[in-house]
C-alpha cells in the first residue's frame, strides 16, 4: 500500500501532536511492506521522518487550513496515488480519491462546547460529523470515546476501534541523576512538589487542584509546593487570582511549556502526579507519570480510569475534600506510595506506541482491501 498521513499537528502542542509523532515513529520502524507519504504544513518539519516521502501542503491559519483540508490534501492524495489517507486530527476532506481512516480522539468539542473557544466550537461542530460520517473507518483513543461516537454518529462497531495510546520510551529508562538535577534547576523546582502536567484551560479543572492543595496547606500536612507545567490556553486570568486569593502566590509554580525531553526528569522528581480533567478522550500524562514512577491521583470521569486502572486513584473531579484526601493519602504514606509507584509502572508497561502501530495497519489493511 501506499499510505498517506496528515502530520500537520506536529506543528502544534499538546496531545494530537504527541499522537502523530509517536504513531509514525513506529510505523516507519515496523512496516517495511508498504510506502509512507507525510504531508506538513510547514517546511520546517522537513527531514524528520527520512524513510518516508515528505510533502509540504502550506496552511496554518483558519482560512488556509481550510483550502489545505478540503482542497490540497485530496488533490495531492491523488498527485501521490495515495492508497489510503490517515487524518490523525478528527478532521477529513469533503472529497477524496482515497479511502480515509479518521482519528476522532473524542467529542469533546461537541459535547462540551463551553471548554472551546469560539472559533474552535463552529470549526469542531462542522468537522466532527462529517469525519464521522464520511470517514471509511474511525480510530479512536479509548473505549469510552468508541461508545461516545457509536451512540451520536449511529457508527456501525465494525467502522470503529479503540486503539489505546503509547508513551515515549525515553520515559521508562534509567536517568542521569545530575542531568535531571540541572533540568530541575533550570526550572528553579523545589525538591518537594506535587505536579500537574497540560494545557492551562478550563477543562483541566485546576481550580479543583488550587483548591484542595490550600486545604493540605492549611491543614500543614504538605510543605512542599505545587508545580504546573504547560503552555496557556485560555480563560486562565481567573485561575491565578484564585491562587493570588488564597495566599498560594509563592506556592504554585508555574514552569511554561517544558521540551519533550525534559519532561521525564521533571515527573521524576514529584511525590505524586495529579490530573483532574473533567473530559478526556484518552490522557496522556497520567500514562506517562506511571511509567515514570509516579503515583497518581486522577479523575473518575470519561477516558481516564481506563488509562490508571488500579494503579492511581481515581477521585470525583469537582471534590475538593476528596482530592486532598487522596493527596494526603500518598503524601503521608511511603508504603502506599511505592506500591502505587510499582503498579504504575506494570500498568504503563501494557500501553506502547508499537502496539497501537500494528493495530493501525491491521485497520489500514481491512481499509484498503474493502477498495
Amino acid at each position: 500500500m501506499r499510505i498517506a498521513i496528515d502530520a500537520s499537528t506536529i506543528s502544534t502542542q499538546g496531545g494530537p501532536r504527541t499522537y502523530v509523532l509517536g504513531l509514525l515513529e513506529a510505523l516507519l520502524r515496523l512496516d517495511r511492506d508498504n510506502d509512507y507519504v507525510v504531508f506538513y504544513n510547514d517546511p520546517s518539519h522537513l527531514g524528520r521522518f527520512p524513510l518516508a516521502r515528505e510533502v509540504v501542503l502550506s496552511g496554518k491559519n483558519p482560512l488556509a487550513r481550510l483550502w489545505r483540508e478540503h482542497v490540497l490534501l485530496p488533490l495531492a492524495c491523488r498527485r501521490e496515488r495515495v492508497d489510503v489517507l490517515h487524518c490523525p486530527k478528527s478532521a477529513v476532506p469533503f472529497w477524496s480519491p482515497c479511502p480515509v481512516v479518521v482519528t476522532l480522539h473524542d467529542l469533546i468539542p461537541i459535547k462540551h462546547p463551553e471548554t472551546e473557544r469560539f472559533a474552535a466550537r463552529i470549526y469542531w461542530r462542522l468537522q466532527i460529523p462529517i469525519a464521522a460520517r464520511r470517514s471509511a473507518f474511525i480510530i479512536t483513543d479509548s473505549e469510552h470515546a468508541r461508545r461516545e461516537i457509536m451512540a451520536d454518529f449511529r457508527v456501525a462497531p465494525e467502522k470503529i476501534r479503540a486503539i489505546m495510546l503509547g508513551f515515549d520510551p525515553a520515559m521508562i529508562e534509567e536517568r542521569d541523576a545530575v542531568a535531571g538535577a540541572a533540568v530541575r534547576g533550570k526550572y528553579g523546582l523545589p525538591n518537594d512538589y506535587i505536579l500537574y502536567v497540560g494545557t492551562i484551560q478550563p477543562r483541566k479543572n485546576l481550580d479543583t487542584l488550587i483548591e484542595a492543595f490550600s486545604l493540605l496547606k492549611g491543614k500543614g500536612t504538605f510543605a512542599g509546593k505545587l508545580v504546573i507545567v504547560g503552555r496557556k490556553g485560555w480563560l486562565y486570568d481567573t485561575l491565578f487570582s484564585r491562587i493570588s486569593d488564597l495566599g498560594l502566590g509563592d506556592e504554585v509554580l508555574f514552569t511554561g511549556f517544558v521540551p519533550d525531553e525534559e519532561l521525564p526528569f521533571i515527573y521524576d522528581g514529584a511525590r505524586v502526579f495529579v490530573y483532574l480533567s473533567l473530559f478526556e478522550g484518552f490522557g496522556l500524562p497520567p500514562l506517562e507519570a506511571m511509567a515514570c514512577g509516579v503515583p497518581v491521583v486522577t479523575s473518575d470521569t470519561t477516558s481516564l480510569p481506563e488509562v490508571v486502572g488500579d494503579a492511581g486513584i481515581a477521585v470525583p473531579p469537582l471534590d475538593v475534600e476528596r482530592v486532598a484526601e487522596a493527596l494526603q493519602r500518598v503524601l503521608n504514606n511511603e508504603e502506599t506510595a511505592t506500591a502505587m509507584r510499582e503498579q504504575g509502572r506494570r500498568r504503563a508497561k501494557s500501553f506502547s506506541w508499537e502496539a497501537a502501530a500494528k493495530e493501525t495497519l491491521d485497520v489500514y489493511a481491512a481499509v484498503k482491501s474493502q477498495g
